[in-house]
């Protein structure tokens, strides 16, 4: 009788294979998911970053001007004659830009800013309490709260928010 032994065998069976690549291919996923979120986290940054830096340079142009417009003082908030609602390159006072909606995001000038296609920029102006600010008034108080938003994709990155008074 002719009896072989067999050799014990190196090597993975079809069962421990599967499983590595199981294992494997779950890391992977993981990794993948890991790596997404810090990418996706980079870019929000990135967006509120230029957001802040949209909105500083609009409150700039806003704050640049005159409480009141010098040659037609109004009690009324928004544009007065001889400005373009469209265009405000025309506006001379702060409460000029109530109301302002732009995108793409543009300059002093009117020129649209390059690489901000889906920002949108808005102001809004009321007047307030010098005293409380946060207390918002229907009339002419001597102090007007200005507020600029910046939204990218119709998310808001950032709001900047100012005080100017008429003080002589």
């Amino acid at each position: 009788m002719n009896t072989f032994s067999r050799a014990p065998r190196s090597g993975f069976t079809l069962v421990e294979a599967t499983l590595s690549v199981l294992i494997v291919s779950i890391l992977m996923v993981a990794a993948m998911a890991a790596a997404d979120v810090a990418i996706t986290t980079q870019s929000r940054t990135g967006d509120r970053a230029a957001g802040r830096w949209l909105a500083a340079g609009l409150m700039t142009d806003v704050l640049s001007l005159a409480y009141q417009d010098p040659n037609y003082p109004t009690t009324t908030l928004g544009i007065d004659p001889g400005e373009s609602a469209n265009n405000k390159a025309t506006f001379d006072d702060v409460d000029d830009f109530n109301g302002w909606s732009e995108s793409p995001p543009q300059d002093k000038g009117g020129n649209v800013i390059p690489r901000f296609t889906n920002w949108k920029r808005t102001v809004t102006v009321q007047w307030c309490s010098a005293t409380a600010p946060s207390t918002i008034s229907g009339s002419e108080t001597g102090c007007k709260l200005i507020t600029v938003q910046v939204f990218h994709n119709n998310v808001m990155m950032a709001t900047r928010v100012a005080l100017k008074a008429n003080v002589p």
